[in-house]
């Protein structure tokens, strides 16, 4: 095998495991499927707060009155119009 060839291998094997121990140290794995499987579930939980957030409106409020599930009365003065 010629030298230059050689030494091509071993440079991408070694940058190869750099990668790995810094996928290791940052992320706490390597393994690929694990990595996609957290992306996939913060993706989804990005998704879940962006359609949260469409649909619901934040008010400040020292009080709130939860009559059940469904509904809440919230003082008039509290709503921005």
């Amino acid at each position: 095998m010629d030298n230059s060839i050689a030494e091509n291998l071993e440079s991408q094997i070694v940058n190869l495991y750099k990668e790995k121990e810094e996928l290791e140290s940052q992320l706490g794995t390597s393994d690929t499927d694990m990595i996609l499987e957290e992306f996939y579930q913060l993706e989804s939980d990005l998704k879940r707060l962006y359609k949260f957030k469409e649909n619901y409106k934040r008010i400040d409020s020292k009080q709130i009155i939860i009559e059940s599930i469904r509904s809440v009365y919230i003082p008039n003065n509290r709503l921005s119009k």
